[in-house]
C-alpha cells in the first residue's frame, strides 16, 4: 500500500513541487529534512511512501516524479535498465536488518535459529515487496542457504508487506519475533515496546540507501537540492537521529 504525504509551505501560493517516493523505513528523517526545505527553497514536497518495490512500480507506471529513495542499493541495480533513472545517485545512509522481540525479551529469542521453534509465532516479509523482505531472504539464505529460508517462511504465521506493517504485527501481539531494519528502534515507542537482537554481519551485511534523481523530474535542479542536503552535514545529523548513520 502506497501513502502519500504533502508538505506545503504556503495553503494558497501556487509552488514549485517536488514529488518524492520513499521506502517506508525512511519516511520519518525524508519527512523531518522536507520540512526545512519546504521553507528554505519555498517549495511543496509530497512524499509517497511505501515498499520499494512497489514504489518502484508506481513511478514507472505514473512516470512521474523526482527522487526516488529505495530501502537498500540493490533496488537500484535491479531497475538501473529500466530507464527512469538519471546518473544523479547519492548514499544517504545505510541499514542493517536485525531480530525484533517484545521488550525484555520474554522467550529468551537468541539467534535466527528460534525462527523454526514451534513455540513462538514470528512474521518475515515477503521478500517481492519490502526492502526488508528482500533483506531477510538473503540473511536466511546466508545463515542456512535455501532450506533454512523455505523452513523459516513456512514456519512464520504471517508474512508482512514492509517494515512498518512487521512492527504492527509485532506491537499487536499477533506474533513474537520478526526481522526487521534495525534503524525502526527510533520510530515512534518501539523502544518502549521492542528489544533488538543484533545479527552477525556475516549473514545481516550492512546496507547503503541511496537516493536518485528520477528522469521524468520536473524541477530536477531542486531534485538535485534536496539529495545534496540529505548527505550535508545538517541532513546527516538527522539521518543519525534516526539510526542510518553512526
Amino acid at each position: 500500500m502506497l501513502l502519500m504525504i504533502a508538505l506545503s509551505s504556503s495553503l494558497y501560493a501556487s509552488k514549485k513541487q517536488v514529488l518524492i517516493y520513499c521506502g517506508i523505513t525512511m519516511v520519518n528523517p525524508i519527512k523531518e529534512i522536507s520540512d526545512i526545505l519546504k521553507d528554505e527553497l519555498d517549495i511543496d514536497i509530497v512524499i509517497t511512501q511505501g515498499g520499494s518495490a512497489n514504489l518502484f512500480n508506481s513511478l514507472k507506471t505514473s512516470k512521474v516524479g523526482d527522487i526516488y529513495i529505495a530501502g537498500e542499493q540493490r533496488y537500484i541495480d535491479d531497475y538501473i535498465n529500466e530507464g527512469f533513472f538519471t546518473d544523479y545517485i547519492k548514499e544517504i545512509g545505510y541499514n542493517q536488518a536485525a531480530i525484533f522481540v517484545h521488550k525484555g525479551n520474554p522467550y529468551n529469542i537468541s539467534s535466527l535459529d528460534d525462527l523454526l521453534r514451534d513455540d513462538i509465532s514470528t512474521i518475515l516479509c515477503d521478500y517481492n515487496t519490502g526492502s526488508i523482505g528482500k533483506m531477510t531472504k538473503t540473511v536466511l539464505e546466508n545463515y542456512g542457504g535455501e532450506s533454512f529460508l523455505t523452513k523459516a517462511y513456512l514456519n512464520s504465521v504471517e508474512i508482512g508487506t514492509d517494515s512498518r506493517n512487521i512492527n504492527a504485527s509485532l506491537s499487536r501481539n499477533r506474533v513474537d519475533m520478526a526481522i526487521n531494519w534495525k534503524s525502526t528502534i527510533t520510530f515512534g515507542n518501539h523502544k518502549d515496546l521492542f528489544t533488538v537482537i543484533d545479527i552477525d554481519e556475516q549473514y545481516a551485511p550492512k546496507m547503503t540507501i541511496p537516493a536518485v534523481l528520477l528522469k521524468s523530474s520536473e524541477n530536477p535542479e531542486l531534485a538535485r537540492s534536496i539529495i545534496d542536503f540529505i548527505v550535508s552535514d545538517r541532513g546527516k545529523e538527522i539521518m543519525k537521529k534516526y539510526g542510518f548513520l553512526e
